[in-house]
């Protein structure tokens, strides 16, 4: 129970030092997992949140073709975690 507090507290306080200007992505970041579960969350990452287009890295090609197949679940589920308008998800291979 300890640890869950812990983590609590350390997503209010980056969300705090963030401030407004990067809420969204912050936001966005700490619900990766729940948004795309665990597999792909390993192999992909929130990069950048600008203008309404959430930039993600991703670990090669393969990954990258799956989370195109998935493009139009995970900005629902992203909408819904962070009430964030995302227009568009844009993928960049990244190691």
């Amino acid at each position: 129970m300890a640890l869950t507090q812990i983590s609590y507290y350390g997503k209010r306080l980056a969300l705090r030092l963030g401030g407004e200007r990067y809420r969204g992505y912050i936001c966005l970041y700490q619900n990766w997992k729940d948004v795309v579960g665990e597999l792909l969350a390993q192999k992909s990452y929130p990069l950048r949140f600008q203008d309404g287009i959430l930039y993600v890295a991703v670990e090669n090609n393969s990954w990258q073709q799956e989370l195109l197949l998935h493009k139009e679940e995970i900005i629902f589920k992203c909408v819904r975690a962070c009430q964030q308008e995302i227009r568009d998800l844009l993928f960049y291979i990244r190691s």
